[in-house]
């Protein structure tokens, strides 16, 4: 069986792991990429339809926020590889059942007008929000992602030397639930942003405290949804691409057996085919925890406690955090025609589409029931028809549907496994509620071409990272967040083994497409390796201490 040799092997082939490839590629390591199936990209895929040529479906990330603007991006310069984003001016839409709709568009100002025809008073507040935590958010919140994470207790030092750290502090210390109620008067435009906060997998309700500045960050970054053309996979693409230009090798199909560890230090990667590709410097694992810490290194190489707190790790409901979905994907002659265009036709080219909550107690009443195993009966949804605005997707003419709803892994009283006995019945209701909005999407009308669904234990055999079915391969709960993520032991995208790095949505920030594990994770090993960091990454210690 072949052996090779790089200076650096990465376990994992997900957006993080190849953003982190070519850091590593580009500061002249000979990197080697692992990949167990034969699909680069992890949850940024994009896949055909399994019943008409021509349709293709996102099943895991649709939603890219600002990416051509993130500093990995820049920094890798991906726009030299084919890589072209889309940005929908209507990024967001809420129509009502009254026949009324939200509107957030990407110019603030239209945005505004909207909420006005619902309050002026809360089309002053956004207003507000948005110009003025703008650069709140870009200091604190932007640095804090983008970032090795450093001890809570510093961080909070850190915060109260300057007013808008202490005022940061503050905002953070409520509720996300709290903060909608204090910045918004109006039923509807509080449940709006308790969507969009939720949909983001954030803790098990937004009652929960220490959330609130995220309700302002949604307000500031909420307008910056966008879809790269083609699908999301054109983003793994164009980081292989990169990664290859730099003499970077990606092996898919190549699934991994153990880390080799030889005198405490991670010397490689055996496949469970028998190959062996021997690193120089370094091993990365961008793959979830438990596969990380139990299958590859072995409890005879972890210290008991990281064994235990591995095996505690929490994914999914389990960890009750919303990083979990049941998804309807289909193909229609039409794009959906909502009833609410009648009272501002915008809402007909809405990027991302919130459907069925119009309240904040609708939202806590759909989580609270996910978390208690029971997938919702009034059921709310995140939509899209991303053919609206590529129309590469689908044959000429017709388009994709997606609609993604919070759904439990685990049925109450009957288990994960109950969901592909009702998962088609399911399906009819989810298109059924979505009608009830746009009614040419019935799902007994001639629109709909083909549909079928995919369940939380759909995600998760389709992906094993994402236990649970969570996209974000780990619970996004405090004792899983930033320092603390995956376990305070193995913080700062470090093992406890020499040479053996972290990276993926299982170390900080965690899931979404945001690049944030690997560029973060790039610094570290680039400095822990000895080289020189060539780009510019920001330091929260430096930046913190001079707020005003």
């Amino acid at each position: 069986m072949k052996n090779y040799e790089f200076d650096s092997v990465i376990i994992g082939a997900g957006h993080n792991a190849l953003v982190l490839a070519g850091y590593l590629a580009k500061s002249g390591l000979k990197v080697a990429v692992l990949e167990r199936t034969a699909f680069i990209g992890g949850g940024a895929g994009t896949f055909p339809s399994p019943f008409h040529p021509g349709f293709v479906h996102e099943y895991h990330s649709q939603f890219h926020r600002n990416i051509p603007n993130l500093p990995w991006y820049k920094d890798l310069e991906l726009d030299q590889y084919g890589l072209e984003y889309i940005y929908p001016e209507v990024n967001n839409g809420m129509p009502l059942s009254d026949g009324r709709c939200l509107i957030v568009h990407a110019d603030p100002n239209i945005t505004k007008k909207s909420i006005e025809r619902f309050s002026k008073k809360d089309a002053e507040s956004y207003f507000k929000i948005y110009h003025e935590y703008a650069d709140m958010g870009r200091k604190i919140w932007f640095v804090r992602d983008y970032s090795p994470p450093i001890p809570p207790d510093e961080e909070h030092d850190l915060m109260k030397k300057s007013k808008v750290g202490r005022e940061f502090l503050e905002l953070n210390r409520k509720s996300a639930y709290e903060m909608v109620h204090e910045l918004f008067e109006n039923e509807a435009l509080r449940a709006f942003y308790l969507f969009l906060f939720s949909v983001r997998g954030y803790l098990p309700v937004p009652t929960v405290k220490n959330t609130g500045f995220a309700i302002v960050a949604m307000t500031v970054m909420g307008n910056k949804a966008m879809m790269p053309r083609g699908g999301a996979r054109q983003l793994t693409h164009a980081l292989s691409l990169m990664v290859a230009r730099h003499g970077g090798v990606i092996f898919p199909a190549t699934e991994v057996g153990e880390i080799i560890i030889r005198n405490g230090r991670a010397a490689g990667v055996e496949t469970s085919d028998g190959r062996k590709f021997m690193a120089k410097k370094c091993v990365v694992s961008s793959v979830d925890p438990t596969q990380t810490f139990l299958q590859f290194i072995g409890e005879k190489h972890l210290d008991s406690a990281i064994v235990e707190g591995i095996k505690n790790y929490k994914y999914g409901i389990s960890g009750k955090s919303f990083g979990v979905l049941f998804a309807l994907h289909a193909g229609s002659h039409e794009a959906p025609n909502y009833t609410a265009s009648k009272w501002d036709p915008m809402i007909n080219q809405a990027f991302n589409t919130c459907v069925g909550y119009e309240s904040p107690e609708e939202v806590l009443d759909h989580l609270t029931g996910v978390i208690e195993g029971k997938p919702a009966e009034n059921i709310g949804i995140q939509c899209c028809c991303p053919t609206l605005f590529d129309p590469t997707r689908a044959p000429k003419g017709k388009h994709v549907l997606l609609a993604w709803q919070f759904a439990p892994y685990s049925i109450k009283d009957a288990g994960p496994e109950e969901w592909d006995k009702i998962k088609h019945e399911y399906l009819d209701k989810v298109l059924a509620r979505w009608a009830e909005y746009a009614p040419n999407l019935a799902p007994k009308g001639k629109n709909i071409i083909y549909k079928f669904p995919e369940t939380p234990p759909d995600t998760e055999r389709h992906l094993i990272n994402m236990r649970e079915g969570d996209f974000h391969v780990g619970a996004l709960i405090p004792e899983q967040l930033g320092f603390n993520r995956p376990l305070p032991q193995v913080s700062g995208y470090k093992a406890p083994i020499d040479r053996l790095f972290l990276t993926g949505a299982g170390t900080h920030p965690g899931g979404n497409i945001t690049g944030a594990p690997g560029y973060n994770a790039a610094q570290v090993v680039i400095r822990d390796l000895g080289m020189e960091v060539w780009w510019n990454p920001p330091d929260p210690r430096k930046v913190w201490a001079e707020l005003d």
